[in-house]
């Protein structure tokens, strides 16, 4: 029997190895990895820093398969990470909130359409997709 949590937690650890590659070839210093900001209830998966600009980052992301949808392809996910941002920006506007996916969602789906809502409103500041 495969235990699929196993199996999710290890392509979620995979992806934020990629995500790390990533920040660092933007020439960003990872100074937190899980920060909690524990007064608005939150985690974010990486704060990252150039010079005086701070990046609070959050990955989503996991491998395709038979019953898998990675990244933005999952609402949950998106959910999830927008809320964050959301709580962040209430916390402190200024915050440069950034989503990593895995998989950008469907074309017109409900994760495309959540998406480009938060970016519109600016709870999102960037998504990038790896």
């Amino acid at each position: 029997m495969i235990n699929f949590q196993s199996e999710s937690k290890k392509t979620g650890d995979e992806f934020e190895l990629l995500v790390e590659d990533n920040l660092i070839s933007r020439c960003l210093t990872i100074v937190d990895k899980n920060y909690h900001i524990n007064s608005i209830g939150i985690e974010v998966d990486y704060v990252a820093k150039y010079d005086d600009i701070i990046e609070y980052v959050e990955a989503k992301g996991g491998r395709s398969g038979v019953k898998k949808r990675p990244g933005a392809e999952r609402t949950d996910n998106v959910k999830k990470a927008i809320c964050n941002g959301a709580l962040l920006k209430v916390y402190d506007p200024n915050a440069y909130y950034v989503i990593y996916f895995s998989a950008p969602p469907k074309p017109n789906s409900y994760s495309d359409a959540m998406i480009n809502t938060a970016l519109k409103h600016g709870y999102v500041d960037e998504v990038r997709y790896l």
